[in-house]
């Protein structure tokens, strides 16, 4: 692993023989090397040692590096898949062949800068840039893309967060219970019972998830409150708010009841910030026309949220003991599937349609939140670089009047600067480029 020659001892037995076997070791620093005349020097390694040495010896980069760290770590299938996809070389590759193609481009520009009063140019400076501009706007592309994957990889690495939401006994903490498969929740027939946010992670189908049981929202007078006290409404604030902070959010409606206003008002509030909306119809075992009732819950919630019929499940959360027609499912498992479905969706990798091969992309889910943060650097860079190409510089005029011949000049030496700036970001993912900081990005992250 090391590119060094290693003895690797597999010691069967308890502890005692594991520490005897470290002792003996150490007493082999007393031996004579008789080939170099000195001493061994013998010692425990350091945190992460090994994998530096790998580094150094080109055995690995970077990002396989951290890849191998998140690969350790995880505990969802859904996060060992993402974090394998890291250990391959193809995202330093591709750092890389984009950190190659900024040097490139400012290669172009200094040249300008150096040779410009001896040698003679047949495209003028503002054209020339106006090249470079063209690459420069293309790699962008391909860099937000992968930044945007990176935030749906984060999404798999850090739990996809989850918000119940609804009117009091609307069955939201009875779901929660039949999700989790225990009782996490309590339930009662008396409303307002869950007043704070009720945490829960659990692994659903491969996809680490966190849960949020919440409080239900009402207003004086509706569901039977006539005063709800200070308590419950600062849980209706929090529960507004983890709602508008979740991944996912599942709104809880009571099938044999009306729509809360205040409820679909928030959903709608989500679904409009980009939040992945689906309606759990609870209590479906108390409807006696089922198939007139679907038709018109499909088209209330339509006009409500702007869903389709396949955002909307019917469920019951009590156990089936009526006779036919009762419902012979509670329909749990289908609601499941629409959650994964909606999680696939959610974490699928993001293809520019300047790429047609989607394979290469995948990869581009497992950059870690470092390599996330370093390409957005990267990018405020190259915004910086394409706002000095092609907004004229402050020297071209005088008192509003365009000075002759100098109109299309533009400032080389900032332009070329901004894609310094922007090729040392992506040097410090890598590790191999010659940025300052370098040393300090590496101990941080072999530490760990």
């Amino acid at each position: 692993m090391t590119g060094e020659d290693v003895l690797e001892l597999h010691v069967h037995g308890g502890p005692a023989i594991v520490r005897a076997v470290l002792s003996a070791i150490s007493e082999c620093a007393n031996i004579p090397n008789t080939r170099k005349s000195k001493r061994t020097e013998i010692r425990y390694a350091e945190p992460g040692e090994f994998t530096r040495r790998a580094f150094a010896n080109n055995r690995m980069d970077l990002p396989q590096i951290e890849s191998l760290g998140e690969t350790l770590s995880a505990s969802t299938e859904q996060q060992r898949k993402i974090s394998v996809r890291g250990t391959t070389s193809s995202l330093a590759v591709r750092y890389e062949h984009w950190r190659m193609l900024l040097l490139q481009a400012r290669g172009e520009l200094e040249a300008l800068i150096d040779f410009s009063e001896d040698q003679h140019f047949d495209e003028s400076p503002a054209v020339l840039c106006a090249s470079v501009a063209s690459q420069v706007r293309a790699l962008q592309v391909q860099m937000e893309a992968h930044v945007a994957n990176a935030v749906r990889g984060e999404m798999l690495r850090n739990g996809i967060s989850i918000a119940l939401l609804g009117a009091p006994n609307a069955g939201k903490s009875s779901l929660l219970n039949r999700i989790v498969g225990r009782d996490a929740a309590i339930v009662s027939e008396e409303a307002g019972t869950t007043r704070d946010v009720v945490e829960i992670g659990l692994d659903l189908g491969g996809w680490l998830v966190k849960i949020g049981d919440m409080a239900g929202l009402r207003q004086a007078g509706v569901a039977g409150a006539s005063v709800v006290g200070a308590v419950e409404q600062e849980g209706i604030k929090r529960a507004k708010q983890r709602a508008l902070e979740s991944d996912v959010l599942i709104v809880v409606q009571d099938a044999t009841a009306e729509m809360d206003p205040e409820v679909m008002a928030t959903a709608k509030q989500c679904a409009d910030v980009g939040i992945e909306v689906i309606v759990a119809l609870n209590k479906r075992d108390q409807l006696y026309t089922f198939d007139i009732s679907r038709a018109k819950w499909e088209e209330k919630i339509h006009s409500a949220l702007g869903l389709s019929k396949d955002r909307l499940c019917f469920i019951t959360c009590k156990p089936l003991t009526g006779p036919i027609p009762y419902p012979t499912s509670d329909n749990i498992p289908e609601f499941l599937t629409i959650l994964q479905d909606t999680f696939k969706s959610m974490t699928a990798a993001l293809v520019p349609d300047s790429d047609p091969d989607p394979s290469i992309w995948q990869e581009s889910l497992g950059a870690t939140e470092r390599q996330r943060l370093l390409l957005s650097e990267c990018l405020s860079h190259l915004s910086a670089f394409l706002t000095t190409v092609t907004e004229p510089s402050a020297d071209t005029t005088r008192t509003g009047e365009e000075l002759p011949g100098e109109a299309d000049e533009v400032d080389i030496v900032v332009a070329a600067e901004c894609l310094r700036s922007a090729a040392d970001a992506l040097a410090r993912i890598t590790g191999r480029g010659d940025s300052g900081d370098v040393e300090e990005v590496l101990g941080v992250v072999f530490e760990k």
